[in-house]
């Protein structure tokens, strides 16, 4: 089976990747703002309990389907753990160790092998391991080889070709710091050879069977992209985009010498399912959103390449079968789940005819379960006694508002169990901004968050405000030069104002947090609407546009048109002094409210000065400014101990200064642990 999920930026990074297809089986219907406020108020659920070191995710299954691989955190971090197909989670075992968190992995297609990648510290130059399982013993041995070890050099794992499976196909900057190039990353001997010079500034690419690149997406220094096929051995231009248009490889069809490609080209704004033939250039519409609401999400295609079903993400997912055999083999999983959910598809292997699922709601984190083609039955993989009661936590309903300007707003909202009036409120904006939210509650690191501040009193509003992905070039590009005093920032303070409207939001009790662009959302709250909010909190975000755009790496520069036309370009004068007058930095002397700063201290997007420039001058004028940062973080907190540390941070300042419950229960350790994260801004 092949997958391919169109997901956004994350956060700072130009390009994301993931191997998943997912559906719905109900509509969510809209707010109600007339319940009656709660007589009793519902258990105040720890801190610890939203992000318990018992989750699973990312359950995924060996090629044969007798071994299950997972993420589980071990020692306060995240870890690979393994077990047999059927066993019971008590059957399982960590089969690395390692104090920094595991990014990511995947199975060999030789068996019992795995590869994972992980950085140090969240310095983000992650490398390389295989994890060979040793299955002479009744407990499978783990054996765990780098296959990389240059911690100054970012790798990432492209292929591993299906004609030389002994092989990784690879990207890395390792022979120019301002350019990935590919490599052929040999397994057993771990010798790398780098296969093509990437000085077209690919940011994605395809290979071939044997591993060789055939067709690459360039991103322009000019806003635009360029989607190339290596033709004879000659790399030729096929397409070109428009400013601010995008081209997406989905799959490649070697025998038919085709590509699937989602793109929003030649007068579309939503990106569609395109087929090209890459001998003659014919372009074909293959599927495009019935409902003209969104970009295509996600796409499933056989193994040889054809599509067979596509999902489009609004408010809620929405999933249209291509084929006829998978549509009757859909309609039996959406027919058995009949709860309001959303089904994804993690692994659909053809020689096995076993489907492997997972299902999750806005409640719940999520279980994983077999459909067997053959016998049209479902099986639990493996089903997960939540911490949390499902019944304690919030529905997160999908909304929209109406902007200033008219531009329809799509949101989520999470309500405190049975209130909806007068309520101390948390506007929480996306990082990015290229990205978005979603419903399910393991969508996204906030939306525990989000249930967790519901719990203590709170309505949240996450807003996919312009510039967010999903909902068509023009949304996206709204958000050009709208930075922090423009609409991208209106957006939120209108999605505030649209609560209050309604009676849900207390207009003397409204918070702003969000984290990397969120982060410069909060502080752009915090300074150009500076009357609107009672409480800011600023994660990892930039405080002066122009230190932002000058501390990338070197090898992002290829890849900053995108950045250079929503932000500006700090060479450039004129948008130097723009980037001035919307960099919260400079407009300090502004700020009426207590802020947070929490900072990892090897964050590579937005680097440590960014934190300590503003609370060192919020300190010069007196202003009331908190500062937690871990010295062992990055782009964001991902060992345990910090996370836990900074929700019980972010949860003591909102009870101080926006009124609502604060637990009191917290274990000492973890007071302990947040006291050595706290800055001496005085010092700085």
């Amino acid at each position: 089976m092949k997958t391919n999920k169109l997901l956004p930026t994350l956060l700072w990074t130009a390009v994301a990747a993931s191997l998943l297809i997912t559906g719905c089986s109900q509509t969510p219907s809209q707010p109600q703002a007339n319940l009656a406020v709660q007589a009793q108020e519902v258990p105040l659920i720890p801190v610890e309990s939203f992000f318990n070191e018992q989750d699973v995710s990312q359950l995924t299954s060996s090629s044969d389907g007798k071994w299950i691989a997972f993420f589980k955190e071990y020692q306060g971090a995240r870890n690979l753990y393994l077990m047999a197909a059927g066993a019971g989670l008590d059957e399982a075992f960590p089969i690395t160790t390692s104090e920094d968190p595991i990014s990511s992995f995947r199975w060999s297609s030789q068996g019992n092998e795995i590869f994972f990648l992980k950085d140090t510290g969240g310095n983000e130059n992650k490398q390389i391991y295989t994890l060979s399982l040793d299955m002479s013993q009744p407990k499978p041995v783990p054996n765990i080889t780098a296959l990389t070890s240059n911690t100054d050099i970012s790798y990432s794992l492209v292929d591993q070709p299906k004609d030389m499976p002994n092989t990784l196909i690879v990207m890395s900057n390792q022979d120019n710091p301002q350019q990935m190039d590919l490599y052929r990353l040999n397994i057993d001997s771990a010798e790398i050879t780098n296969i093509f010079s990437n000085t077209y500034a690919f940011n994605q690419m395809s290979t071939n069977r044997k591993g060789d690149p055939v067709l690459g997406i360039s991103s322009n220094a000019d806003n635009t992209a360029s989607l190339y096929a290596n033709i004879e051995g000659k790399w030729t231009s096929l397409l070109d985009t428009e400013f601010g248009e995008n081209i997406h490889i989905m799959s490649f069809d070697e025998d038919n010498n085709l590509a699937y490609i989602s793109a929003n080209i030649q007068g579309r704004d939503k990106q569609q399912l395109l087929r090209l033939n890459i001998a003659t250039g014919k372009l074909d519409t293959l599927h495009e959103d019935p409902l003209d609401e969104s970009n295509v999400y996600d796409v499933i295609f056989n193994d040889n390449g054809a599509p067979l079903a596509v999902s489009y993400y609004g408010g809620r997912l929405r999933t249209y079968p291509l084929d006829d055999t998978f549509a009757k083999h859909w309609q039996n999983v959406n027919d058995h789940f009949t709860q309001d959910v959303e089904i994804t598809i993690t692994d659909k292997n053809e020689t096995t005819g076993l489907w492997q699922l997972h299902v999750v709601s806005d409640v719940s984190m999520g279980d994983d379960y077999r459909y067997s083609e053959a016998s049209g039955e479902i099986s639990v993989l493996l089903k997960q006694t939540p911490i949390i009661a499902p019944e304690l936590l919030s529905k997160r309903q999908s909304i929209t508002y109406l902007a200033r300007d008219g531009v329809s707003i799509q949101a989520y909202l999470t309500l405190p169990k049975d209130q909806s009036r007068s309520l101390a409120t948390i506007i929480l904006p996306h990082g990015g901004p290229w990205a978005r939210d979603y419903w399910s509650l393991s969508s996204g690191y906030f939306n525990p968050i989000a249930q967790l501040l519901a719990n203590r009193g709170y309505a949240v509003l996450q807003p996919n405000f312009r510039a967010s992905t999903g909902f068509g070039k023009r949304f996206l590009n709204l958000g050009n030069n709208n930075w922090g005093t423009g609409s991208m920032q209106d957006d939120l303070t209108d999605g505030a104002q649209y609560l209050i409207d309604q009676g849900i939001a207390d207009s003397q009790r409204l918070g702003i947090m969000g984290a990397s662009y969120g982060g410069y959302a909060a502080l752009a709250g915090a300074t150009f609407t500076p009357d609107l909010y009672q409480a800011v909190i600023s994660y990892v975000g930039p405080s002066s546009l122009i230190t932002l755009m000058e501390s990338f790496p070197p090898h992002f520069r290829p890849y900053l048109g995108q950045w250079y036309s929503a932000v500006g370009d700090p060479e450039i004068a004129a948008d130097r002094q723009d980037m001035l007058a919307r960099s919260p930095i400079e407009f300090v002397d502004r700020i009426k409210t207590p802020l947070m700063l929490v900072q990892g201290a090897n964050d590579p997007r937005v680097t440590q000065l960014e934190s300590d420039n503003i609370a060192r001058v919020m300190h010069q004028q007196g202003l009331p400014v908190e500062y937690i940062l871990a010295k062992d973080e990055g782009h964001g907190f991902i060992k345990r101990n910090n996370k836990l540390a900074y929700i019980v941070a972010m949860e003591q300042f909102f009870g101080e200064h926006l009124g609502g419950r604060v637990d009191q229960t917290v274990t000492p350790a973890l007071i302990t642990h947040l006291d050595t994260l706290k800055v001496d801004v005085s010092r700085l």
